[in-house]
């Protein structure tokens, strides 16, 4: 799973100017991470109905979806979000994931809210969770810190749920969230 993870983290958009005054402490992303991600995923069908039912939400280009997935198989969306934008993709199996990011922020967020919904998410995926310890990458101009809960299950399946926050090496540019929750399917599906 850790490969899983360092493979999310190096998927960070192009970095954004940082904005004069950032105000950004995530409710409005944790809140569409907890409906899509943790409620609806992963049913990508109803994730779709909904997407396109979202006023000002559109579909993202192919091109614009590589900017996220790279070679990776998927579907995602955008909307606006104040100075911003939120994002949201589906990478198709064989890691299924459903990641929300908002990429023109000052990196901070309400960290007790996180917390909350990183339980409540834990709660109803039946528990079994366990913490991992906060990881750093660094790709090319961009450092990425990951951390969050991942659990493993009979047959090679595992579930995962992230908080990533990409900050280029740059001063002066925007820090890239990510809420990111994964499947892996067991062995042999």
């Amino acid at each position: 799973m850790i490969a899983a993870l360092l493979f999310v983290a190096l998927q960070a958009a192009p970095p954004q100017q940082l904005p004069d005054k950032p105000q950004y402490r995530g409710q409005g992303q944790m809140a569409m991470f907890d409906m899509i991600c943790g409620r609806v995923f992963p049913d990508d069908a109803r994730i779709a109905t909904a997407m396109a039912r979202m006023p000002g939400t559109r579909a993202l280009t192919a091109e614009e979806l590589r900017t996220y997935l790279k070679d990776d198989p998927g579907r995602g969306w955008v909307m606006s979000a104040g100075s911003s934008r939120i994002v949201v993709t589906i990478e198709s199996p064989p890691i299924h994931s459903c990641a929300v990011r908002i990429s023109n922020t000052d990196g901070v967020i309400d960290e007790r809210q996180w917390q909350q919904l990183l339980a409540t998410a834990q709660a109803r995926s039946g528990g079994g969770f366990v913490t991992l310890p906060t990881q750093t990458f660094e790709v090319g101009d961009i450092r990425s810190q990951a951390s969050g809960v991942q659990k493993q299950g009979a047959g090679g399946a595992a579930e995962a749920i992230y908080l990533i926050r990409s900050t280029p090496k740059k001063p002066g540019l925007a820090t890239e969230i990510r809420m990111v929750r994964q499947l892996v399917a067991p062995q042999g599906r």
